[in-house]
């Protein structure tokens, strides 16, 4: 006998070995064909446990090849997320995922869908193909498409090819893909929308492609979220509660700038209700609110893009316009005064019309300054309440 000939079971076990060493290499593919050819041999004394073995073996190279091409890109995935906690811009967002993921695979086609849960469109907010940015569009959510699939069952889809493709119907831009991978944008298990990239080649795409997106998808969907609570949080702290209208710190950051800007006139109207008290005394500080409401919606009658209305404090309010001259500011008192005219109150079977008391000034006819602009209508209003209820008088007038 000859002692050095290997027995059977150490070259199984040697096959083995020679399969975990090319994990993860170049070589693991020629090495797992040799295994198969070993083990179709018919010299393995247990083919099932072989099998098993195959198996494990090649899904953990699978693994292994997914965390090294990840791990590869990892650097370009730190930066993309450093640009995520630098700004609140949505646009900005999808462009730098859309640069990122094109940089990484073969991106014929992208895009970035936004969901509201409950709505009947899907905003198709960001949409690529072959390097042109195509305007946004909404799509029904009944429609058949991948993007509606994905929404309802919170699952990614690959298609592989254009055959796979042929069930859904929707397709953006002029040429119909032929590999695609559609990733759910949850947050906190709630879906907001869909990440696509899109091939013109089958079989374009891996399963680190999915993950990538899915990484991608979510630093996006998690900035853009934080961004609209931002904004959101933002525009509140700007916002009257009782009115909806702007509050006093709205208004002096509105005027601030028009002024700075060196617009050529901007008018400034204050008004003051006449009788807050009276109401508050004899009906409560509900039908004084109501009184204020009446008001606020005059106010919102007479804006428009050039004109904003602010409640500036108490029963005080502000009417600021860009570019309006001196002529046309009797016109706002007027059509205020008609608004309140038509809305009648009911206090306990009484009826009463709100009114108001309104002073107006124009810089830089008459102001050189915001500050200076606030006094001079402030003086205007002052002169009006002199003159009884009801009144309004313009600063060139004193």
């Amino acid at each position: 006998m000859n002692e050095n000939k290997p027995n059977g079971q150490a070259v199984h076990l040697q096959e083995i070995l020679n399969l975990v060493k090319s994990v993860g290499t170049t070589s693991y593919r020629s090495a797992e064909a040799a295994f198969t050819t070993f083990f179709h041999s018919g010299k393995t004394e247990n083919p099932s446990l072989f099998a098993d073995i195959l198996d494990e073996i090649h899904a953990l190279n699978e693994k292994i090849i997914d965390m090294t091409w990840l791990n590869e890109h990892l650097r370009i995935l730190h930066d993309f997320g450093r640009t995520c906690s630098q700004t609140l811009n949505e646009k900005v967002l999808m462009e730098k995922a859309f640069e990122l993921v094109s940089q990484v695979m073969p991106t014929d086609s992208f895009f970035i869908a936004l969901w509201d849960e409950g709505s009947h469109v899907i905003q198709m907010s960001f949409m690529v193909e072959n390097g042109e940015i195509l305007p946004p569009v909404d799509i029904p959510f009944e429609d058949g498409s991948f993007t509606a699939k994905v929404i309802k069952s919170k699952e990614t889809i690959h298609g592989k090819t254009a055959k796979e493709l042929d069930e859904f119907n929707y397709i953006i831009g002029a040429d119909e893909p032929d590999t695609c991978i559609f990733v759910p944008l949850l947050v906190d298990d709630q879906v907001k929308g869909v990440i696509s990239a899109q091939s013109n080649r089958e079989f374009a795409f891996r399963k680190e492609h999915e993950d990538l997106l899915q990484i991608i998808g979510n630093q996006v969907i998690s900035s853009i979220v934080t961004a609209r609570l931002y904004t959101a949080n933002y525009e509140m702290s700007l916002t009257d509660e009782m009115t909806g209208l702007g509050n006093y710190r709205a208004f002096h950051s509105d005027l601030e700038k028009l002024v700075q800007a060196g617009k050529s006139s901007v008018s400034l109207l204050m008004i003051d209700s006449d009788g807050l008290k009276s109401i508050n005394d004899r009906f409560g500080h509900h039908a004084g609110d109501l009184y204020l409401k009446t008001i606020a919606d005059g106010m919102k009658s007479l804006c428009g893009r050039y004109v904003k209305a602010y409640r500036y404090a108490g029963d005080e309010f502000m009417l600021i316009l860009d570019g309006a001259g001196l002529d046309e500011l009797d016109s706002y008192f007027i059509k205020l005064r008609q608004y309140l005219d038509t809305k009648p109150l009911y206090f306990q079977n009484i009826k009463l019309h709100a009114s108001f008391s309104g002073g107006a000034a124009v810089y830089p006819l008459h102001a050189d300054s915001s500050e200076a602009l606030k006094r001079t209508a402030d003086l205007a209003l002052y002169k009006a309440k002199r003159m009884g209820k009801n009144q309004y008088y313009i600063f060139s007038q004193l």
